[in-house]
């Protein structure tokens, strides 16, 4: 009986679901119920851990959809590393596409425009699916595509086949492998946040604080490049 905060090692994990004869598929793909599942990561944080992860995958025969937020206050991702890092998840064979946050505009269909027109133009990619960033009853029970565009939260992908997610560092939803949908070899749809996986530490709050300390140093990396007064205080902050 697998814990619902024992997430474990990454390759363990999807060694599990290939021992099953687990196809990976697209959301697009999806079309048995028996033996499928869906892979889909959501980057709320950080590109560097969702490389880590692809690589992984990419190794194993695995492909995975990658959500990226194009509003959000942790990463850039047209800054030259992380634009690097995305592109060189698409070229291991993974789907990247837009992680939407429709709460930021007063119009959610035309910021949703918007950003998948810049996300196309600068990804060289067509988007055909986006996740739903932290999304509100309103919009998890939203059946139907944004712009011709499907979603996560539509019920084909959120209800009708087994859905788990690890938000918070948790299964919340139970544990994938105690689910009798995975027992029997059901159809699945697995939310990953490579945040969890990458970085050290047995329970979520040791991982935050391992994570933090990373991103701080990066921070302070990026600061002294680009501001040589910094360079005079930077050994004395915390």
């Amino acid at each position: 009986m697998y814990k619902n905060e024992d997430l474990g090692d990454f390759t363990m994990f999807l060694e599990e679901l290939i021992s099953k004869d687990y196809e990976f598929v697209f959301f697009n793909e999806l079309s048995s119920e028996s033996h499928q599942v869906i892979l889909r990561h959501d980057i709320d944080f950080d590109t560097d851990a969702a490389l880590q992860t692809a690589r992984i995958e990419n190794k194993l025969g695995v492909k995975a959809t990658y959500f990226f937020l194009m509003t959000n206050s942790s990463y850039n991702p047209f800054d030259k590393d992380n634009l690097k890092a995305i592109k060189e998840i698409k070229e291991l064979g993974h789907k990247i596409t837009i992680h939407f946050d429709p709460t930021i505009y007063d119009d959610f269909v035309q910021g949703f425009e918007l950003e998948k027109q810049c996300f196309e133009t600068m990804f060289n990619t067509e988007v055909d699916i986006v996740s739903l960033h932290r999304p509100n009853e309103y919009f998890q029970n939203y059946d139907k595509p944004i712009c011709n565009c499907e979603h996560t939260y539509m019920d084909k992908y959120f209800r009708q086949i087994k859905y788990v997610a690890d938000s918070g560092g948790t299964f919340r939803y139970g544990h994938p492998f105690n689910t009798d949908e995975f027992k029997n070899g059901k159809t699945l749809h697995i939310l990953i946040h490579p945040i969890w996986w990458i970085f050290e530490g047995q329970t979520n709050h040791e991982i935050l604080k391992d994570f933090y300390t990373k991103k701080k140093e990066q921070l302070k990396k990026h600061y002294a490049f680009n501001c040589k007064p910094f360079n005079e205080i930077r050994n004395e902050l915390n």
